[in-house]
């Protein structure tokens, strides 16, 4: 399957004439083995005792599992608190947390990387694409195949209906979360400000509690999308600094108008 996002830039620039293009059927064959690679990598990383993939694993799986065992009185207390400003606020961590902002953001970095002729942003709006998209992918699947159910639903943090691609029981993992994280993780490896790696890394927790106060996840569904997020980062990073690009994110001239097109093939 072939994804394509397009989003709306600039009016053309000087700074886009000089931008080379690959064909169709070219980019179909180099984004496929690089995505057959990463997702290899993705697979590979959680039982790879070389490079302490395990013993992540084993933290993650602890932390999502003492999570679990309190799922049921974190909401309750979170609803005990619960008020409509606090549900503003939630609104407002929800609205941040979509991938599809994620997405938007990848681009607007890229572009203003072209703009500003710095190829360190053309590289990390690339690499904040190719995380959001690999987290994002990962986490669908999972989400269809645990089939955990929302707390919404019907407050029992051990309903599960696998495989039944129902909205009201696609809660573990948190996409919302893994695409912060994920975003998360790429911008703070881009900067060499610890206040900024701290901004990062406190906007995407902001969204994993606004979607445990909007009822949407239980508390180790988004320590879960967390972990993922920050692994999806951490492999494409390590993939860009070995000189393997994973997505094409690149201009695309059409009249008037200027576009960032960024496809992933799987």
């Amino acid at each position: 399957m072939l994804l394509a996002a397009f989003f709306a830039l600039f009016p053309i620039t000087p700074a886009f004439a000089g931008e080379s293009f690959f064909s169709s059927a070219s980019i179909i064959r180099e984004e496929a083995s690089s995505l057959r690679d990463e997702a290899l990598d993705l697979v590979r990383t959680p039982t790879d005792t070389e490079h302490n993939g395990l013993f992540g694993t084993v933290m993650v799986a602890g932390g999502a599992g003492i999570a679990y065992i309190f799922d049921e009185n974190i909401r309750e207390s979170v609803r005990e608190h619960r008020n409509q400003t606090l549900d503003k606020i939630a609104d407002v961590g929800n609205a941040i947390g979509n991938p599809l902002v994620h997405i938007g953001m990848a681009g607007m970095v890229y572009g203003g990387g072209v703009l500003a002729g710095s190829q360190k942003w053309q590289e990390t709006g690339k690499m904040l694409g190719e995380a959001v998209l690999l987290t994002d992918a990962a986490t669908l699947v999972l989400k269809e195949s645990i089939g955990r159910g929302r707390p919404y639903v019907n407050g029992d943090k051990g309903s599960f209906k696998p495989l039944q691609f129902d909205s009201d029981y696609d809660s573990m993992p948190s996409m919302h979360v893994a695409s912060s994280f994920a975003a998360a993780s790429v911008m703070s490896g881009a900067s060499e400000s610890p206040w900024a790696k701290a901004a990062y890394y406190s906007a995407a927790t902001f969204v994993g509690l606004s979607r445990i106060v909007d009822d949407q996840h239980w508390a180790s569904d988004v320590i879960l999308g967390a972990a993922i997020g920050e692994l999806c980062g951490r492999i494409v990073a390590r993939h860009h600094a070995n000189g393997k690009r994973r997505f094409t994110l690149a201009p695309i001239i059409s009249g008037h108008s200027a576009f960032l097109g960024l496809s992933a093939a799987w």
